[in-house]
C-alpha cells in the first residue's frame, strides 16, 4: 500500500500543480496581451476581478456542486443553484469594478456598453467556466472508476485462477493415488518408487505451482518426472513418447498448464489389454513462440465412469483465457481411434 499512497501523493502534487499553473496563465493573460506596459495597481486589481469569480464559481462546482447535486441526479437543483451563483458573482463582480474600483474614462465599455450588456457577457464567461469544471471533474471521475474496474477485473481473474488451480491440484493427486492404489498389490516395488515421484510432484505443486508464472525448465522437469510417475503402471504394448526443449533459459509459463492433457491421455488413451500409444511433443521457436502437441489412441470411457468427466480439459480452457487472453490458441482432432490436441502460446 506504501507504494500506492505515494504515487496517489504525486499525482495530487501534479494536480495542484496544473491548476496554478493555468491559473496563472489566466490571471496574467491581460497583461501579456496589453499593449500599454506601464499598469498601476489599481488596473491589476481590475483585471483580476473577472479571473477571481472565475476562480470562486470553478471550485465551487469543483468541490460541492458537481459531487452533491450532478452526480446525484438532481439537474435541476444544479442548474438552478448555478444560476443564482452566477448572478450572485455578477452583481459583486459589477459593484466591485464599477464602485471600488472605477474604470478609466476614456475606456469605451465604461460610456457605450449597458450594464445588461456586462451581466450577460459574465453568465456567459461563469456558465463557460462551469462547464470546464463539470468536464474536468466528470473526466476524474470516469478515470477513477476505469481504475477501480480494472482492480475489480484483476482481482476476479486472481480470485478465478485460484479456484481453478485448487480445483486441478486435487483433481490430479486424486488420479496418482488412484495409480498407486493399483500398484501396491501388483508391485509393491514399483509402488514405493511411484512414492518418491508423488512426493517431488507435491513439492512443485506446493512450492512453485503457487506463483503465476514459473520457469519453463522447472515446468518440462515437473512433466517429465509426471509422465514416468504414469509410466510405471504401463504395460509393454502401452508405448510412451516425450520431447521437450533442451533449452529453456529466460522462458516462463502458467504452471500445471498441460498436465490436464496429459492425464487425459493416460485415462482415454491407454487400455492395457491391446496396443497403445501417447506422444507428446514440445517446441519453442526464437520469437518465444510455445507449441505442445499431444496425441494418443482414443479408448472412451462408459458413460457411467466419471474419472474422466472433463473437468481438466475445462478447467485448462478458462486458464488460457485468462493467462493468455487473444495470445493463445488450441485445437482438437479426434479421429476414430485416436485424439490430438496443440496449444500454442506466445509468451
Amino acid at each position: 500500500m506504501i507504494p500506492e499512497n505515494k504515487d496517489r501523493k504525486k499525482i495530487r502534487y501534479a494536480e495542484i500543480s496544473l491548476h496554478l499553473l493555468i491559473w496563472a496563465v489566466i490571471f496574467n493573460l491581460p497583461l501579456l496581451t496589453s499593449e500599454n506596459s506601464a499598469h498601476t495597481f489599481q488596473d491589476y486589481l481590475r483585471m483580476w476581478t473577472v479571473p477571481v469569480f472565475f476562480v470562486i464559481v470553478f471550485y465551487i462546482n469543483y468541490h460541492i456542486l458537481i459531487h452533491r447535486f450532478l452526480f446525484s441526479g438532481k439537474i435541476g437543483g444544479f442548474f438552478i443553484t448555478n444560476l443564482v451563483l452566477f448572478f450572485l458573482c455578477s452583481l459583486a463582480m459589477e459593484e466591485l469594478k464599477y464602485l471600488t474600483l472605477p474604470p478609466i474614462d476614456d475606456n469605451p465599455f465604461s460610456k457605450s456598453t449597458s450594464p445588461q450588456h456586462f451581466y450577460i457577457r459574465n453568465f456567459i464567461a461563469l456558465a463557460m467556466t462551469t462547464a470546464v469544471s463539470v468536464a474536468i471533474v466528470t473526466t476524474k471521475q470516469w478515470l477513477r472508476s476505469e481504475e477501480l474496474r480494472k482492480e475489480l477485473e484483476s482481482d476476479r481473474i486472481k480470485s478465478e485462477l485460484l479456484n481453478l488451480k485448487n480445483q486441478l491440484n486435487p483433481h490430479f493427486f486424486f488420479n496418482t493415488l488412484n495409480n498407486i492404489y493399483g500398484l501396491i498389490i501388483q508391485d509393491p516395488q514399483k509402488a514405493q518408487e511411484t512414492m518418491h515421484q508423488l512426493g517431488k510432484l507435491m513439492r512443485y505443486l506446493l512450492y512453485e505451482s503457487n506463483e503465476r508464472f514459473v520457469p519453463l525448465s522447472k515446468e518440462i522437469d515437473f512433466t517429465k518426472s509426471y509422465v514416468e510417475l504414469m509410466k510405471l503402471r504401463m504395460t509393454p504394448n502401452v508405448r510412451v513418447d516425450s520431447t521437450f526443449p533442451e533449452k529453456s533459459t529466460g522462458i516462463a509459463i502458467a504452471p500445471l498448464l498441460f498436465i490436464s492433457l496429459i492425464e487425459n491421455s493416460f485415462k482415454h488413451g491407454v487400455n492395457l489389454d491391446k496396443p497403445a500409444f501417447i506422444e507428446m511433443v514440445m517446441s519453442v521457436t526464437e520469437s518465444k513462440q510455445l507449441t505442445f502437441n499431444i496425441k494418443n489412441t482414443s479408448f472412451p470411457k462408459s458413460d457411467t465412469d466419471r474419472s474422466g468427466s472433463g473437468i481438466g480439459l475445462d478447467n485448462l480452457k478458462k486458464r488460457l483465457t485468462l493467462l493468455y487472453p487473444e495470445k493463445h490458441t488450441i485445437t482438437f482432432t479426434s479421429g476414430g481411434n485416436y485424439f490430438e490436441c496443440t496449444i500454442t502460446l506466445d509468451l
